[in-house]
């Protein structure tokens, strides 16, 4: 079901797009023609790239007009093809990208998404034995005190050097990092079997520690630095000019701590308590700091009731602001009980302690089950509850809720997703859209999980098939993953130098497309494959994390 009204179609560019990396043998496998005529023998044929041998004849459905797009599609829908293989699909004088259909197919594409944080790494000489990608230390002085507070000085020297780039930019944040970590701490804390040592030949492979783990710990260990003595954790680290061109060593502009601010602290206490009890087996003392970090950090936001942002002019003249502003103005910026829930939940997860458990049973129905992000981290804090807490009478009542308001999400998205014919749950075309479809997939898959309902199974694999090349555009929207992908991210380090660094998601469609370069009030036509594209087309450490999430959840649930 396309959800459209059926027509003559008399639009752009032809061709048959699908998830161009592969399916699971069980998938759900569905791929589109776009803008065909019909051909003589209206037939499509998947054919098998070994011997170019016909393994199914398909005839594709109706025409119909994808009111987002304006794309007339037809839908070839392959599921019941289990037999592993390189395929491609021919229609008439179109012909689809080969693509796999194996148990293991997003193997390549999860270990780029996840080296890339190697690659992002700040304060290090980086010297890439597999890509060769190369730059001298940077950042070894971060940072100094943008303005004095009531505990440190101006310009007084606070050692933050580590951690990664956040994005195309040179910019450190902690909410942007506390989003990354726990996202992919909750996965491996779900999944631990797919990750292990030496998985990324990153420096510290052959420790006996998960290589996941191991690149977690350097956003983690930044942010311990940016505590303050008194529990309370400073927002952001950067320049006070956006770099223009320079690899990571040329920006040698003195780099600054800018203000406190309680949602940061939140999600510093919930990002830190649950990397406690994950590094628990690992290192028991590096355990024990970071628990100890974020009872801290909890203890300050007990003497602070309202939400409390030190922000001053000019904050945000080199840097993201990550707060209220013209273009983020969702409800959960205006206070910090969404990223105050995510803490209560990790640390009674943690501890087991009632005064965690009050006050987040206290607050539980206080917001719906929102998309996970750094403008509202509850959903992480909700699902973490339900699927780690114990099953006492009270808990196993407090998880019916919350399941409870995930699955009327999961049913809103079901019918976004059959309102539009390349089946996106998510229909809010803003900066970071993809890292949204990615996100809205996740809550799919966990529909799934908790009602066996292949709907919400057979929509999550739909929202990685968009991400992976079943779009308007015919191209993945991960670097080097697939035959057609992103080429031109907008990347300081990859402009200066010319590079195309693998595995970066970049942001996707934006009808406000910002930066006066991609399509502006398209909605999903808002996006330009141009490094000039901000808007649409950087990258950032929380988009590669939310994809890794989702195609991780798909190969836990998906039986082969």
């Amino acid at each position: 079901m396309l959800g459209l009204e059926t027509m003559n179609a008399t639009t752009a560019s032809q061709g048959i797009v699908l998830n161009q990396v592969g399916y699971l043998p069980s998938a759900a496998k569905i791929a589109l023609v776009r803008n065909a005529e019909a051909p003589a023998e209206a037939v499509a044929q998947l054919i098998n790239t070994a011997d170019d041998s016909v393994a199914l004849t398909l005839e594709p459905s109706a025409l119909a007009i994808d009111s987002a797009s304006g794309d007339g599609l037809q839908q070839l829908d392959f599921s019941g093809v289990r037999r592993s293989g390189s395929y491609r699909w021919q229609y008439g004088d179109l012909e689809s990208v080969p693509f796999t259909i194996a148990t293991n197919p997003y193997a390549a594409a999860t270990r780029l998404l996840l080296r890339s944080y190697y690659l992002q790494r700040c304060g290090i000489e980086l010297a890439d034995p597999e890509t060769g990608i190369y730059h001298p230390p940077c950042h070894r002085h971060d940072g100094r005190m943008a303005h004095s507070d009531s505990v440190n000085d101006a310009e007084w020297y606070l050692a933050a050097a580590g951690g990664w780039h956040d994005a195309g930019d040179y910019g450190k944040y902690v909410s942007t990092a506390a989003v990354t970590v726990g996202r992919l701490l909750s996965v491996y804390e779900q999944a631990p079997d797919r990750f292990w040592d030496g998985q990324l030949n990153i420096p510290e492979s052959g420790n006996g520690i998960p290589d996941l783990l191991d690149e977690m710990r350097v956003g983690l260990d930044w942010m311990l630095r940016m505590q303050r003595a008194d529990g309370a954790v400073y927002r952001k680290l950067s320049g006070t000019s956006w770099p223009i061109d320079l690899t990571p060593d040329e920006d040698t502009q003195t780099r600054y701590v800018y203000g406190i601010s309680t949602p940061e602290t939140a999600k510093f206490a919930g990002a830190m308590a649950q990397a406690s009890r994950i590094f628990q087996p690992f290192d028991e003392a590096i355990a024990q700091q970071y628990l100890a970090a974020a009872v801290k950090a909890w203890d300050f936001l007990a003497t602070q009731p309202r939400m409390l942002v030190d922000e001053h002019p000019g904050d945000n003249d080199g840097s993201g602001a990550y707060l209220f502003s013209d273009w983020d103005q969702e409800d959960t910026l205006r206070v910090d009980i969404d990223d105050r829930l995510w803490a209560a939940a990790e640390l009674f997860l943690t501890t087991g302690q009632e005064p965690y458990a009050a006050y987040f049973s206290q607050h539980v129905d206080a917001l719906p089950y929102g998309l996970f992000e750094w403008k509202d981290p509850s959903a992480l804090g909700l699902l973490d509850f339900v699927m780690q807490a114990p099953n006492d009478v009270n808990a196993t009542a407090l998880k019916e809720r919350i399941v409870e308001k995930l699955l009327t999400r999961a049913d809103r998205l079901i019918a976004i997703a059959h309102s539009n014919g390349y089946h996106l749950a998510n229909d809010c075309f803003i900066w970071g859209s993809n890292k949204m479809v990615a996100e809205e997939g996740i809550t799919l898959a966990y529909a799934y999980q908790f009602t066996g309902d292949r709907r919400y199974l057979e929509a999550a694999q739909q929202q990685l098939d968009y991400l992976l090349g079943r779009n308007p555009f015919n191209q993945t929207f991960i670097t080097a993953v697939g035959a057609h992908s992103v080429q031109h991210v907008n990347h300081l380090f990859a402009r200066a130098r010319d590079l195309l660094i693998p595995g970066l998601v970049v942001g996707g469609p934006n009808s406000d497309a910002q930066d006066e370069i991609a399509p502006k009030g398209q909605g999903i036509l808002s996006y330009l494959d141009s490094e000039k594209s901000y808007a649409t087309n950087e990258y950032a450490i929380d988009y590669n994390a939310s994809v890794i999430g989702l195609i991780t959840l798909l190969e836990s649930y998906v039986t082969s």
